[in-house]
């Protein structure tokens, strides 16, 4: 076993399953085999049948596969210790083989029979093997089979070889739904999704099998989350067909018809290359079903023009019916082409089920009727009770029950009747009633505080001013906010009711955090939230206020803490925001991934709760910022652009201009770089005019490098001359290098010639007003000397590019940049000498991964031919090609 072929396995392994991991393990088993490396050849072989299934490849899996059953076969010793491995692809066979008609099924058979052979001589449970009897049951329409083979999978112990915790109850969960067990497959997932999921299939595989459950079950907002969570992951990942036909039904059948649309055109192209006739046959299927069901022109894959919906469905129902044919010609039952035909005739689930927060107010406005006032049952006692029963609903949080309790008591008992005391308490509860306008809350509790001095009410007079101090806070007279409800608040946090005491604890670390003394704020917290008699929601809320305090003293770590804390109220929002923080945090940390997570939970908790649109905007432009950051660009730019329209507002600028950034580069990373200039051009359009003059130089560069990439060197000329401006009125003398060798590199490639030594001139001249022995300076020195070369070059004139290398060279090398100057010294090597040796020299000194290692190789190749040495060269492509 070379080391060469244990790193090529290694960074196969570590490649996305897909194409590209696929190939790279097929070259590692041909290597093996051609070493005769019989162990790792195995070993390699069973990574490859993984890759294969997991790849959306899964028919290529047999072939390898049915190798390592021969060798296992030949000589079980030799390969003992990847039993484990080979015993976890058989599984893969069984179901591998079901999915395409041409197979006969008493093969598939056979393969479960010697699955099982193998696991009783192995000592196995057969917990997987009544999985998959069960799942070529299911498959055919034995019915009865089906359910034996589920009892007895569902009963038989799980070992080593049963399915991860995610992905075993997804397939049971699927059995279940299919037998109208509905209620007992969403009880499958509990524990599951709330549980540490590493397999690749999870969670969105129980998401994807629980949506029909869900939406039975009356399970609506779970429905939308899984959704949403599910297809978001499944997008990017190969193979996913079935998937994708799963989450087009859901909306089908849940009156998101625009959506089902979308997602068919998104995947219709993916036909071409199916994993196999059931994925095609299950795709087709629910596309038509969504297809039949609008009237619209629908984008045929490769081709310029488009199909009426109508049109399409039928010649994908006529599709989806010619692959059931031949499933049950080969299965000897009429169970798939039923299905498909039960499938194509379904009623939608619901009416309708909002899958954004748009959609859901718009719905919900058309659909709101007036509803008459909930009539309450009379308390016992007289109508003061009232009272009592409104400020201790209050005191529980049940906010419309206090409400209600108060205007009870206003209609029961006449002016008459009330007591001063009774009237302060009622002003109370206006002003509770009232705090979304301070005037009035503030002008009710100073008249209830009135009151209550005269009748000795001492803790009443207490609560009052310490919650006009608070509101005087929030509305900015911090002075007078906190000489009125400081002390108080001290004072009911030893004296008041115990169960009131979090309560005001947490207004007073509020009032302290908004008068900027943090640290006292931050230790009236650190109190509450050790408390045992603080409740879970405001040990929350203490934990979200705390985390913001933390942030504004940059203690990030702490911060985290304190999120997470506050992930654990029960209110949706404040989890939200929690949620956003915490995610937030953790890129800050640069920690992407985890970010990820937080990040959409908080989208999803939000989704549905009123006013939060800019919220949910923020949370999108920090997830499309985090799935940037780890490589999703697609999700990126998708998630950036939900979080757009939002941000429009004039008051939202600031983050209007980063949505924009992150869509930006997410587009360049997909090479969208049409859409990415159309954002870097709304940048420079909507930027104010006292726009720092530093920006919208680093922006307009940005813009003449998209168009560079795009070959829009003429354009490019300009805008980087636009850049060079900005930067000269930023006081920013490099920067203003920069982009003047920029315009002259696009000139270059215009062919603009004549443009380019004045714009050199104008750079040469800023930089011999600078220090010479400053990195960055020597670096652009360097850079002049290297355009000039270039365009000699290009120009013809190798005597002058010669010279100007040489000195680019000189400045690299005082400057210490390595990596130009190889390439200044593989430019002298070609032009400026007639032997081997300055290239073989450097190819030498290059290690075979060196980035430069092969052009520096073949120049040496093609001068030794110039030489006339054809053997050397020969041999040295040879060793060129070879690694």
């Amino acid at each position: 076993m070379t080391d060469d072929l244990v790193e090529r396995l290694s960074r196969a392994q570590s490649t996305p399953y897909g194409k590209a991991r696929s190939a790279l393990l097929e070259d590692v088993v041909r290597r093996a085999d051609a070493a005769g490396d019989q162990e790792l050849a195995f070993f390699a072989r069973l990574a490859l049948v993984t890759a294969y299934v997991m790849g959306g490849e899964p028919r290529k899996s047999l072939v390898p596969f049915a190798r390592c059953v021969a060798d296992w076969d030949a000589d079980p010793a030799k390969y003992q210790q990847h039993s484990h491995t080979f015993f976890w692809c058989f599984k893969y066979a069984p179901s591998t083989l079901t999915k395409f008609p041409e197979v006969p099924l008493d093969q598939t058979y056979g393969v479960l029979d010697d699955m099982e052979r193998r696991w009783r001589v192995g000592g196995y449970s057969l917990h997987a093997v009544h999985q998959h009897r069960w799942l070529v049951a299911a498959h055919v329409g034995d019915t009865d089979a089906a359910a034996e083979h589920f009892r007895l999978w569902s009963t038989s112990p799980r070992d080593e070889l049963s399915d991860c915790i995610g992905c075993d109850p997804t397939q049971k969960v699927q059995h279940l739904t299919a037998t109208g067990r509905t209620a007992e497959a969403v009880a499958q997932a509990v524990g599951v999704l709330d549980g540490q999921l590493t397999c690749n299939e999870q969670p969105q595989q129980m998401l994807t099998a629980l949506l029909p459950a869900y939406v039975a079950e009356g399970m609506y907002a779970e429905a939308v989350d899984a959704h949403r969570r599910a297809y978001r992951i499944l997008r990017n990942q190969p193979g996913e067909l079935s998937a994708y036909a799963d989450h087009i039904r859901f909306c089908a059948r849940t009156g998101n018809l625009p959506r089902a649309v979308e997602l068919v055109e998104r995947h219709l192209p993916e036909l071409d290359e199916s994993p196999s006739p059931l994925a095609t046959m299950e795709f087709t299927v629910a596309a038509s079903y969504a297809l039949s069901r609008v009237d619209l022109l629908v984008r045929r894959p490769q081709s310029s023009e488009d199909v009426r919906s109508g049109q399409l469905a039928e010649e994908l129902a006529q599709q989806a019916l010619e692959l059931a044919e031949q499933f049950d010609r080969r299965n000897g039952t009429t169970h798939q082409s039923d299905e498909v035909r039960k499938a194509l005739a379904a009623e939608p689930w619901v009416e309708y089920l909002p899958l954004s927060e748009t959609a859901r107010r718009a719905h919900a406005r058309a659909q709101v009727q007036p509803q008459p006032a909930p009539v309450m049952p009379l308390p016992e006692g007289s109508g003061r009770a009232w009272l009592d029963r409104a400020e201790e609903a209050w005191q529980t949080d049940r906010r419309t029950e206090a409400i209600a309790a108060w205007q009870a008591f206003e209609q029961e008992v006449p002016e008459s009747d009330r007591t001063p005391f009774d009237r302060a308490r009622l002003l109370d509860g206006r002003g509770l009633a009232a705090m979304e306008d301070p005037e009035v809350a503030l002008e009710s509790w100073r008249e209830a505080l009135t009151l209550y001095a005269e009748l000795g009410e001492e803790i009443r007079v207490l609560r009052d001013r310490g919650r006009i101090g608070r509101v005087l806070c929030e509305q900015g007279h911090l002075e007078e906010g906190l000489a009125t409800g400081e002390e108080p608040l001290r004072r009911l946090i030893q004296e008041d009711e115990p169960r009131r005491r979090g309560g005001w604890q947490y207004s007073l670390a509020t009032i302290l955090a908004q008068a900027g003394r943090a640290e006292e704020s931050l230790k009236e917290l650190t109190e509450l939230r050790s408390r045992p008699d603080t409740d879970r929601d405001l040990q929350s809320g203490a934990g979200i206020l705390q985390c913001n305090l933390l942030l504004s003293l940059e203690r990030l770590e702490e911060a985290e803490e304190a999120a997470t804390a506050g992930t654990a109220t029960a209110e949706l929002l404040p989890r939200s925001f929690a949620y956003r923080q915490r995610g937030w945090i953790r890129l800050a940390l640069q920690r992407p991934a985890e970010a990820v997570g937080d990040l959409e939970e908080a989208i999803a908790l939000a989704v549905g709760t009123p006013d939060a649109e800019v919220h949910i905007a923020m949370c999108r432009l920090e997830l499309a910022k985090a799935y940037l950051f780890t490589g999703r660009a697609l999700e990126a730019a998708e998630t950036a652009e939900e979080a757009l329209p939002v941000l429009r507002d004039p008051e939202l600028a600031n983050l209007l201009v980063e949505t924009r950034g992150v869509l930006t580069d997410a587009y360049r990373a997909l090479g969208e770089l049409e859409s990415a200039l159309a954002q870097v051009r709304a940048l420079l359009t909507e930027a104010p005019d006292d726009e720092n003059p530093h920006w919208l130089g680093l922006t307009k560069r940005d813009e003449g490098t998209l168009l560079e990439r795009l070959d829009r060197d003429k354009e490019a000329i300009d805008v980087f001359l636009a850049a060079a401006e900005y930067f000269e009125t930023a006081e920013q003398p490099l920067e203003y290098v920069s982009a003047l060798r920029l315009a002259g590199q696009s000139a270059r490639y215009a062919g603009e010639f004549g443009l380019i030594p004045g714009l050199l001139d104008r750079a040469r001249a800023v930089l011999d007003a600078l220090p010479s022995a400053d990195e960055a300076v020597i670096f652009q020195s360097a850079g002049l000397h290297w355009d000039r070369a270039m365009l000699a070059l290009q120009q013809g004139e190798i005597e002058s590019a010669v010279a100007e290398t040489t000195q680019a060279a000189e400045y690299y090398e005082r400057g210490g940049f390595e990596d130009q100057l190889l390439n200044a010294r593989l430019l002298l090597a070609e032009h400026s000498t007639t032997d081997e040796t300055a290239l073989a020299a450097i190819f030498a000194s290059l290690p075979t991964g060196h980035p430069q290692y092969h052009r520096t190789g073949y120049l040496l190749a093609d001068r030794l031919r110039i030489l006339n040495r054809p053997q050397e060269a020969e041999a040295l492509e040879a060793r060129l090609a070879a690694s």
